[in-house]
C-alpha cells in the first residue's frame, strides 16, 4: 500500500509539473533565473553602459533591449534605453519608452517622472514638462531635483513667450520687423541661446532662427538650424523646405534636389516642394548652359543665355541675380557695347548697392568710351569717396579732364577737312586747297570771315605738318606749349585688359578686369 500511495503521489506531482503556470491543478513558483541567466542580464546592462560612454548610442539601445526582452516589467532596462535614446536624438522613441514605464509598470516612478518632464522641456514642452514635475513633486515634495527643473522650465516659458512675440504666428500682422537692425538681432539671439541651452529638440525655436536668417540672407547659418531638426526630425517637411531654398540660394542646386525628393518621399504630392524643383531645374539648365557657352569663349551667345536667367518667372535669387549682373556690366564693356553695359551696371548698383566698385568702375569706363563726361566723373568721384586711393578712379577723372580740354579747343583735323590717319600729303593738299579758297583777298564781301578760317586753317596746318606738334596734339596735349609732354605719361584708356570669362560664367563678373594695378605706392591727386 505504501509504495502504491507513493507511486500515486509521484504521478500527481509529474502531471502537475507538465501543466502551464496559472493553469488548474497545483501552481507552482517559476524557478528563480540561475546564476548563468542573471550574469547574461548584467553583462547586457554593462555593455549598454560601456557602448554610451564610448558615444556609439544606437549599439548601447541594442543591449538595453536586451534587458527590456528579458524583463519586460522592470523600469531599469526601459530607463536606460530612454536615456540612450535621447543621445542618439531619438526623442521620440525615448518618449515611448517612458510612457510604458509610466503607463504599464510603474506610475509613480520618480526616475521616470523626472526624465520624462526633462525631455518634454527638453521639446519646450513646458506645460507637460511641469505636468510631470508637479506629479513627482506629489510623491516627494521636497525633491530637489524637481524643484530646480521647476525654475529652469519657468525660464524657458519666459524666453520661448518672447520669441513667439517676436517670430510667432501672427506676430507680425502690423508691421514686419527689420531683420537687419543689430538691436533686433541681438535681442533674438539672447533668448535663442537660452532657449538652446536648456533644450535639444525645441523644434519651433530652430524654424523661428532658420526664418531669421533666411530673411537676413545668411543661407549657410539657415542650413545650419535646419541641420539641428533634420537630426531628429529627418522627414520634417517645413524643415526640408526652408532647406530646400537656402540651398537654391546658395546655388548649390543637387543639394537642394535632393532636400526635394526627401521631401517627395514623405508627401509626394506637396505643392510647395514641386514648385520649387521645377525652379531650382530651370535655373541650373540655364546657368549650365550659359557657363559652357563662356568657357567656350562662345561670349555673345553667353550674355544672350545670362539674360534669360534673370527672366526666370519667380527667380528670388539675390546671388544669382547679383552674379549675373555682374557679369553682363562687364562683359558687354568687353565686347564694347557701351551702352548695354552701363544700363546692366546700373541694374547692377540697384540690385547690389551703389557702392559696389566693380560696377561703378565699369561704367564710369563705358560712360567715358561714350564721351559722357559728367557720367564718367560722377562715378569717379563716387569711387573715391568710397576709397580715396582708387587710383583708376583718379585716372580716369584726369583723363575726363583731358578730353573736355580737347573738346574745347579747336580740332585741326576737322578745319582741314582729313581724317586723324591722313597722311603728310594729305594735309598739305588740303591746306593749300582751303588757303585759296579763304584767303582774304578772295573774300572781299566777307573779309572778317575770311580772315579768321584762314587763321585756323593755317594753324592747324603748322600744327598737323609738324611731326613733334601733330603727336602732342594727338595726345591732348597743347602743341604750343613748351611745357607739353614733360609731365610723364598720362592715363591711357580705362577699359578691360585681358580676356575671356574667368572661371566660366559667374564668380564676380563675366570677363578679366584691368585699369590701374595695385601696388603699394599711395597716389594723391586734387581736382578743380
Amino acid at each position: 500500500m505504501v509504495r502504491r500511495w507513493l507511486a500515486l503521489v509521484a504521478l500527481a506531482l509529474t502531471a502537475a509539473l507538465a501543466a502551464p503556470w496559472g493553469g488548474a491543478g497545483i501552481h507552482v513558483c517559476k524557478a528563480a533565473p540561475t546564476a548563468e541567466a542573471a550574469f547574461d542580464l548584467r553583462e547586457s546592462i554593462s555593455r549598454g553602459d560601456a557602448l554610451v560612454g564610448r558615444k556609439k548610442y544606437a549599439q548601447a539601445v541594442v543591449a538595453y533591449s536586451e534587458v527590456v526582452a528579458n524583463l519586460p516589467r522592470d523600469e531599469m532596462g526601459y530607463l536606460k534605453r530612454a536615456a540612450a535614446q535621447v543621445k542618439a536624438k531619438r526623442p521620440d522613441d525615448a518618449m515611448r519608452d517612458l510612457n510604458a514605464v509610466l503607463t504599464s509598470i510603474k506610475p509613480k516612478s520618480k526616475q521616470a517622472l523626472l526624465r520624462r518632464a526633462q525631455l518634454h522641456k527638453s521639446q519646450c514642452k513646458t506645460a507637460e514638462a511641469k505636468a510631470d514635475l508637479s506629479a513627482l513633486l506629489g510623491i516627494k515634495e521636497d525633491h530637489k531635483q524637481a524643484l530646480k527643473e521647476l525654475e529652469k522650465v519657468a525660464e524657458l516659458e519666459s524666453h520661448l513667450a518672447t520669441l513667439e512675440g517676436l517670430f510667432g504666428e501672427g506676430a507680425h500682422q502690423q508691421q514686419l520687423p527689420n531683420y537687419e537692425d543689430e538691436a533686433f538681432f541681438e535681442q533674438a539671439n539672447q533668448h535663442f541661446d537660452a532657449v538652446i541651452r536648456e533644450t535639444q529638440f525645441c523644434t519651433r525655436a530652430y524654424l523661428w532662427s532658420a526664418r531669421m536668417y533666411m530673411e537676413r540672407k545668411d543661407f549657410e547659418q539657415v542650413i545650419r538650424e535646419t541641420n539641428a531638426i533634420l537630426m531628429y526630425k529627418g522627414s520634417h517637411i517645413e524643415t526640408l523646405l526652408i532647406r530646400a531654398h537656402a540651398h537654391y540660394q546658395e546655388e548649390m542646386f543637387d543639394a537642394a534636389k535632393q532636400t526635394v525628393a526627401q521631401i517627395f518621399r514623405t508627401d509626394p504630392d506637396n505643392s510647395a516642394a514641386s514648385q520649387i524643383f521645377k525652379l531650382v531645374k530651370k535655373v541650373a539648365k540655364l546657368k549650365a548652359k550659359a557657363d559652357g557657352l563662356a568657357k567656350g569663349n562662345k561670349l555673345r551667345q553667353a550674355l544672350t543665355e545670362y539674360k534669360k536667367i534673370l527672366q526666370v518667372e519667380g527667380l528670388n535669387n539675390h546671388n544669382i541675380e547679383s552674379s549675373v549682373l555682374r557679369t553682363l556690366c562687364t562683359s558687354f564693356h568687353q565686347v564694347n557695347k557701351f551702352a548695354e553695359a552701363v544700363e546692366w551696371c546700373t541694374r547692377g548698383l540697384e540690385v547690389i548697392g551703389g557702392d559696389e566698385t566693380l560696377l561703378l568702375e565699369t561704367r564710369a569706363e563705358s560712360y567715358l568710351e561714350l564721351e559722357d563726361f559728367d557720367g564718367c566723373e560722377n562715378d569717379a568721384r563716387h569711387l573715391i569717396n568710397i576709397n580715396q586711393h582708387n587710383r583708376k578712379a583718379h585716372g580716369l577723372i584726369q583723363q575726363v579732364q583731358k578730353l573736355r580740354k580737347m573738346a574745347a579747343r579747336k580740332d585741326y583735323y576737322k578745319i582741314l577737312g582729313v581724317a586723324k590717319e591722313a597722311s603728310d600729303v594729305d594735309i598739305k593738299k588740303a591746306y593749300k586747297s582751303l588757303a585759296r579758297k579763304w584767303h582774304p583777298d578772295k573774300n572781299r564781301d566777307n573779309v572778317e570771315e575770311a580772315e579768321k578760317m584762314f587763321h585756323d586753317i593755317a594753324e592747324a596746318y603748322e600744327v598737323l605738318a609738324d611731326e613733334e606738334k601733330r603727336r602732342l596734339f594727338d595726345m591732348g596735349e597743347d602743341p604750343n606749349d613748351p611745357r607739353a609732354g614733360q609731365g610723364g605719361p598720362g592715363f591711357h584708356g580705362g577699359g578691360f585688359h585681358g580676356g575671356g570669362f574667368h572661371g566660366g560664367g559667374f564668380g564676380g563678373g563675366g570677363f578679366g578686369g584691368g585699369g590701374f594695378g595695385g601696388g603699394q605706392q599711395q597716389w594723391h591727386f586734387s581736382y578743380g
